[in-house]
């Protein structure tokens, strides 16, 4: 079993990691960070020493607030509290000295991996997952790749950030595990849209991504294989992938908690179960881990065909995915419901025709003026970008059915102010 994570991957993980915390930290920046490529000789440097004639383009100016945050994160993630290393991250610089210290604590604390859920309920849940076990679900991926796919991967084509569990498994674990390059950022976007693909790239996407790509891209080569998850795929955008000649379109079905729970390769067919779960006979909501014992509830109703294999029949949580992030239409109604100007509203995910994002149904007060894109930057200072409807629609009442209940409503209709 591979116990040793390469420091490359560990400087990705760490450039994710600063990116996503500055991007919470700075709202009003957030495009910026997350499309920074980082690398090892980025460096962290305090504000107070950064002048308006430094030219260092690896050089991030944070102050000692963000500082201490960004590296906490790191703590966190690689599980260094009580390493008796991870004070140093305080007096290093650059993201190479900071994936030194990290495979320090590795070697002499804890090898497991804690991830935050991707949702925006409030506070970030952590999620710790056993090293072992995340190595064992990457080799039983392996094994499903060369021997139920016959597909031997050659290279990671990383759509996903690497700090969340899906990234994390199929753009860092698996590369690590079978030593195969990995291409991310805007570069792994364009060989995707601009013919770049090889055989047996694995291409790790998620749904919203996947449906926008799947009608622009060239034929593909032989033994391409497309992964999703984090959200419900369309079957369309999957046969439309088989369509232009991938060899395997597999969606993985799973959670920030639980990391891999299962796979298929056909949307009309079951998951099956990963070989590291067996299905609790008494309660069709919840997993044991079979090395840990560990029982866990399935953040979906499952509906179980076999002991082996389960349907999805919806969320219990009811959170969507966009772009890869768990996002709570109730919660955001609720945030704009505290807007002075808004006195009730609706918030709900565009359908396959209308878009990938959300969509907001407002019902203003009478002596108010106020238009969707002040509504926007009002609900910017207070969510995540994923959580910002690309719609926002206004009415004197919010949309109803025959039977006065809440519908659903055609965002070319009312007026967009």
């Amino acid at each position: 079993m591979t116990q040793t994570l390469k420091h490359q991957f560990i400087v990705t993980v760490i450039g994710d990691l600063i990116a996503d915390e500055l991007a919470r930290m700075r709202p009003s920046e957030s495009e910026q960070w997350k499309r920074r490529q980082w690398h090892e000789d980025d460096c962290l440097i305090p504000k107070n020493q950064a002048s308006k004639d430094d030219d260092k383009a690896d050089a991030v100016a944070v102050d000692s607030l963000e500082r201490l945050a960004l590296a906490g994160r790191v703590v966190q993630f690689f599980d260094m509290g009580d390493s008796g290393v991870e004070d140093y991250l305080l007096r290093r610089h650059s993201l190479s000295e900071w994936a030194d210290i990290v495979i320090k604590s590795r070697e002499v604390h804890s090898r497991n991996i804690t991830v935050t859920t991707s949702g925006t309920t409030g506070q970030p849940k952590p999620c710790e997952h056993s090293w072992s076990c995340l190595v064992e679900e990457v080799n039983e991926f392996i094994h499903i790749f060369n021997n139920e796919y016959e597909i031997s991967p050659s290279r990671i084509v990383a759509l996903v950030p690497s700090h969340h569990i899906y990234g994390f498994l199929f753009t860092v674990l698996l590369p690590n595990v079978i030593d195969v390059p990995v291409l991310r950022g805007f570069k792994a976007y364009s060989h995707v849209r601009n013919g770049g693909l090889q055989t047996g790239d694995i291409v790790v996407g998620f749904p919203e991504l996947l449906t926008q790509i799947a009608t622009e891209i060239p034929p593909l080569p032989p033994a391409m294989l497309f992964i999703s998850s984090t959200g419900y795929c369309p079957p369309r955008t999957l046969h439309q992938l088989y369509a232009m000649g991938a060899a395997r379109a597999v969606e993985i079905y799973g959670s920030s908690e639980t990391a891999g729970i299962g796979y298929r390769c056909e949307p009309e067919n079951n998951y099956h179960l990963l070989p590291r779960w067996r299905s609790d006979t008494n309660n069709p909501q919840q997993l044991i881990e079979k090395q840990s014992q560990t029982v866990y509830e399935i953040p979906d109703k499952a509906q179980w065909q076999t002991a082996n294999e389960f349907k999805i029949a919806g969320r219990l949580d009811k959170a969507i995915s966009i772009r890869g992030i768990n996002v709570f239409p109730a919660r955001i109604a609720e945030s704009l419901r505290q807007h002075p100007a808004i006195i009730d509203t609706d918030v709900r995910p565009m359908t396959p025709d209308e878009g990938s994002g959300l969509k907001a149904f407002i019902v203003l007060r009478n002596d108010t003026e106020e238009t969707a894109q002040s509504i926007r930057n009002w609900l910017a200072e207070r969510l995540a970008p994923a959580e910002i409807p690309e719609h926002i629609s206004f009415g004197e009442q919010l949309p109803l059915n025959a039977m006065g209940k809440a519908c659903d409503w055609p965002i070319d209709k009312p007026i967009n102010r």
